[in-house]
């Protein structure tokens, strides 16, 4: 089985070889006994995955929102 999904999504292998692979072993991994729609359960992993690397991202890059502020000098007292 593994064999037969990593043929239909082969033409995918220069842009995304390592979401093929990871794909085929969680589509035999999950039970999956054929290739019926493999492409459109394709193109939702590749969504998804790339949903996560981005939340990934924006929380690995989560900064003060402040940090682009300038710094204020104190007011002065009138003394």
């Amino acid at each position: 089985m593994r064999a037969a999904v990593f043929r239909a999504l082969s033409h995918h292998l220069n842009d995304h070889c390592r979401a093929v692979y990871e794909f085929c072993h969680d589509w035999v991994s999950q039970g999956n006994t054929n290739v019926d729609n493999i492409e459109h359960h394709f193109q939702n992993y590749l969504k998804e995955t790339h949903r996560e690397q981005v939340y990934k991202l924006e929380k690995c890059l989560e900064l003060n929102p402040n940090w682009y502020l300038p710094i204020r000098d104190e007011p002065s007292s009138g003394r």
